[in-house]
């Protein structure tokens, strides 16, 4: 097993991280998540063309994450980072790549690959 499936897999912040989820709802219609979000209030670095930034990360699924930084103008839709997420421990920390899916005034939303 990997760190990043042992992450995802672990207890994180006291939450479970659940499994794949269908993405819209056949009955409703409705959107859905593909996994589900958790809070994860962690500080994470990440990075862009060579630059490093802070961020907090807020929530986090095994696909994607939410991160808030005041550097949300260095990055872009379709942008390609690199970022830095701790173990709840503190003593180890995993590195992902995420492609940028939307921006707002607050950060931005990124689905890892």
């Amino acid at each position: 097993m990997n760190m990043w499936n042992s992450l995802c897999m672990a207890h994180v912040n006291h939450v479970w991280i659940s499994r794949e989820r269908k993405s819209v709802d056949m009955g409703t219609g409705e959107f859905r998540r593909r996994y589900d979000r958790k809070n994860y209030c962690s500080d994470v670095v990440f990075s862009l063309n060579g630059k490093a930034y802070a961020g907090t990360l807020k929530n986090i699924s095994m696909g994607g994450a939410f991160v808030m930084t005041l550097s949300v103008n260095q990055v872009s839709k379709g942008d390609v980072i690199l970022i830095s997420i701790p173990f709840t421990s503190g003593k180890k920390n995993i590195k992902r790549r995420a492609r940028v899916l939307w921006t707002n005034g607050e950060g931005f939303a990124v689905e890892f690959f």
